[in-house]
C-alpha cells in the first residue's frame, strides 16, 4: 500500500493489483556448501490496475486519477542462494539485489480542484531492488516460490512486494 500526501490534508492511501509476465535469463555459478551466485537480466511486460480518489477539502471536490498501465522494465542484478535437502525435499533460500528501470514512460496523472484540471506527466523511473525468498522443487525443472521484494533510490519506490511464482527452467542449472 501507497500513501499520497496532499497539502494540509490526511494521506490517502490506496493500493494496486498488477499481473506481468517475464523472461529471464542468466547463469548460475555453483559454490562450496549449495550456494550459488547468480547474475541475471530480465524484461518484464505487465499490466497495473487503475487508481481513483475523491475527496472534500476546504469545501471544494478534489479528484485524482492514474489510468490503466503496461509497462515494459528491464531489471539486471545477482542472486545468491543456499538449496536445503531432505530424502523427498529440495528448498533454496535466496536473497538479491537489482537495478530496475522503465523502457516506457507510465501513464498521466490527472488532479482537478477549484483551480482546475493538472495533468502530470511522471516520466521514466529507475529504483533498487532487494529481495529475500524461497523456492521449492516440486518436480522436475518446476518449482513454487514466493518472494519479497522492496525498492529503494527511486522517484516510485515499493513499500514491500509479494510474489508467489511457479517456474519452469528449461535446462537444468
Amino acid at each position: 500500500m501507497s500513501k499520497i500526501p496532499a497539502l494540509g490534508m490526511p494521506e490517502q492511501d490506496y493500493g494496486s493489483h498488477s499481473w506481468y509476465l517475464g523472461a529471464e535469463a542468466g547463469w548460475r555459478f555453483s559454490l562450496p556448501d549449495e550456494t550459488y551466485i547468480q547474475p541475471q537480466t530480465e524484461l518484464i511486460y505487465g499490466t497495473v490496475s487503475e487508481n481513483q480518489f475523491a475527496w472534500q477539502f476546504n469545501g471544494g471536490e478534489i479528484y485524482m486519477q492514474r489510468k490503466q498501465m503496461q509497462p515494459l522494465i528491464g531489471r539486471t542484478g545477482i542472486e545468491f542462494g543456499k538449496t536445503f535437502r531432505g530424502k523427498d525435499w529440495e528448498m533454496t533460500a535466496l536473497t538479491g539485489i537489482n537495478y530496475q528501470y522503465d523502457l516506457f514512460k507510465p501513464t498521466v496523472t490527472a488532479f482537478k480542484d477549484l483551480a482546475g484540471d493538472t495533468y502530470i506527466n511522471n516520466g521514466k523511473d529507475s529504483r533498487v531492488v532487494f529481495n529475500v525468498g524461497v523456492n521449492t522443487k516440486i518436480k522436475e525443472n518446476t518449482r513454487i516460490s514466493l518472494n519479497v521484494e522492496r525498492s529503494e533510490f527511486g522517484s516510485y519506490n515499493i513499500d514491500k512486494l509479494i510474489n508467489a511464482n511457479i517456474r519452469y527452467t528449461f535446462c537444468n542449472p
